[in-house]
């Protein structure tokens, strides 16, 4: 297994990109034809959350009166109030800095509930997500914007929204060593060699069957079968075996001493997005500009730096 070589410069990151678009020659963004391998993943679920172990973590939250300014931008966008946002920093035992999650006081779930299903996204895909932000809808339905997962109507049982949403930020920012997975030679030439999509969701553009497969993924090399977890539930497996086998093998080459997408008992976090600044939500916090969170990463790790064009936000549909 290779080892792992430190995160790409910003500028190796931008020509990596455009190169990768460049020999694929496709539109990541455009429909795809290839008929539906299942109904849809409904059965994934509670596989994912009994074979993904959760991680140790503790919460606190911040001050009142201030907000992510990311978090901030989105109540603006959904139409509510920035100051009904609590925000918390969960510290996870594999990582020395915290995730600062946006969490609606409305929210449909609890935020233990939140950390615990985003604690068991293994540390090498959660590094590639800054905040997580929750807030309450009409219906259920996600998607990834600049590296933030945003989960409308959250649910007790949207583990594998979380790894879609969550693959997204991995692929779209750089995650498989400095690439856009989405936009390479690799995945357009093993795509093709498949007869199948997973599901009518994968058939939306290539991004969207990315993540799809990572989910197939995910579930494959953590719930045990003698060809993984997937072909144990879906007996025309090798009928999308070429996708999902790209991000398995991807996965591995840039995990450090393990695949990224299956957690490691050893494995911490070397690397992070940077958060959003705080920013003001009333009088008080301006005038004790002292009590301003401190947003900024440990020197116990990277920040992450991606090309300067806004990733996402994704086309996400998926509804609960």
């Amino acid at each position: 297994m290779p080892a792992h070589r430190g995160f790409p410069s910003f500028y190796f990151l931008l020509v990596v990109w455009a190169a990768s678009l460049a020999t694929a020659k496709t539109d990541i963004w455009a429909a795809l034809s290839k008929p539906p391998l299942r109904p849809n993943f409904d059965d994934f679920q509670p596989i994912l959350a009994s074979v993904l172990p959760e991680t140790h973590y503790n919460i606190a939250q911040w001050a009142s009166g201030w907000i992510p300014s990311d978090c901030k931008g989105y109540a603006k966008d959904h139409n509510v109030k920035a100051e009904d946002f609590i925000t918390y920093q969960v510290q996870y035992a594999d990582c020395s800095d915290p995730w600062i999650m946006c969490y609606h006081k409305n929210s449909e779930i609890s935020m233990d509930n939140i950390a615990i299903q985003f604690g068991r996204l293994p540390v090498q895909m959660r590094e590639w997500v800054k905040h997580v932000v929750t807030i309450p809808d009409s219906t259920g339905w996600a998607y990834m914007d600049g590296a933030n997962t945003v989960y409308m109507k959250p649910s007790d049982k949207m583990q594998t929204t979380m790894v879609h949403e969550t693959a997204h930020a991995v692929d779209l920012n750089g995650g498989y060593n400095g690439t856009v997975l989405s936009g390479s030679a690799i995945w357009t030439g093993n795509y093709s060699l498949d007869s199948h999509v997973p599901d009518p969701y994968s058939r939306t553009d290539t991004v969207e069957d990315i993540a799809q497969n990572t989910v197939i993924a995910v579930l494959n090399e953590n719930a045990p079968g003698p060809n993984g977890g997937f072909a144990t539930i879906e007996p025309n497996w090798t009928k999308v075996f070429n996708q999902y086998d790209t991000i398995i093998t991807q996965a591995r080459h840039a995990g450090r001493g393990n695949s990224m997408i299956v957690p490691g008992q050893n494995v911490a976090c070397v690397h992070r997005m940077p958060n959003s600044e705080p920013v003001v939500l009333n009088t008080l916090a301006r005038v004790l500009n002292w009590r301003k969170p401190d947003v900024s990463l440990s020197s116990h790790v990277t920040a992450i730096r991606v090309p300067p064009k806004r990733r996402g936000p994704t086309n996400c549909s998926i509804h609960w």
